[in-house]
């Protein structure tokens, strides 16, 4: 009996696995500008997964993380199982080398507060009111501290179903936790950071 093949939702990801499966294939037979549809493709997804857990890395840090999931991408593609999510199973590959950094960088990085004067620089000629602009600076660096209070699971799971959009299904799938379990973990990892920000008298 044939296996159902796995989909994934693209009102979630804005992927369609048919076309992503078809571009696989390509690949593996030779098509090198396949996979550089794959990397058009995915490139923004990634970086948006990147940005999120390791704010503190500057650009070109971000653009060689990248070149390193892609490569282990590639090499990894004869073993992917058409009958799979391939969002999915390229998802998790970005996912384990983004846990990589957290192990290596985690104890070391530096939080900041970023400067109004570096605020005002960026901001000028884009934004009727660079306060807001400040707050809204000064809150991403809050929740990338309090992210790193976490349970590196409660974090995982927090990054990809409150800001990268995926779906529970989707994050289940990229973990490899049962769906229950990620939705258990976002609760605890809500209520965490919200005690987090009133800590620092942010209320959220």
């Amino acid at each position: 009996m044939a296996m159902e093949k796995e989909t994934v939702g693209s009102a979630t990801t804005g992927h369609d696995d048919t076309e992503d499966r078809r571009l696989v294939q390509r690949t593996l037979a030779g098509d090198l500008q396949a996979f550089a549809s794959i990397v058009e493709s995915y490139t923004p997804v990634f970086r948006s997964l990147l940005t999120h857990m390791h704010p503190h890395r500057c650009n070109e840090s971000i653009e060689d993380d990248l070149q390193e999931i892609f490569l282990r991408i590639f090499r990894a593609l004869p073993r992917f199982a058409l009958e799979k999510s391939f969002f999915s199973w390229a998802y998790t590959i970005a996912m384990n080398w983004s846990r990589s950094l957290w192990r290596t960088y985690g104890r070391r990085r530096r939080w900041r507060t970023v400067p109004y004067d570096d605020c005002m620089g960026t901001l000028e000629g884009s934004d009727p009111d660079p306060f807001d602009s400040v707050v809204a600076s000064e809150a991403k660096q809050m929740l990338a501290r309090g992210l790193s209070k976490l349970k590196p699971i409660q974090r995982d799971v927090f990054t990809l179903r409150m800001m990268e959009g995926l779906s529970v299904q989707d994050t289940a799938k990229v973990l490899g936790i049962p769906e229950g379990t990620v939705k258990t973990h976002l609760h605890r990892a809500r209520a965490l950071l919200r005690k987090w920000f009133a800590s620092h008298h942010w209320n959220v």
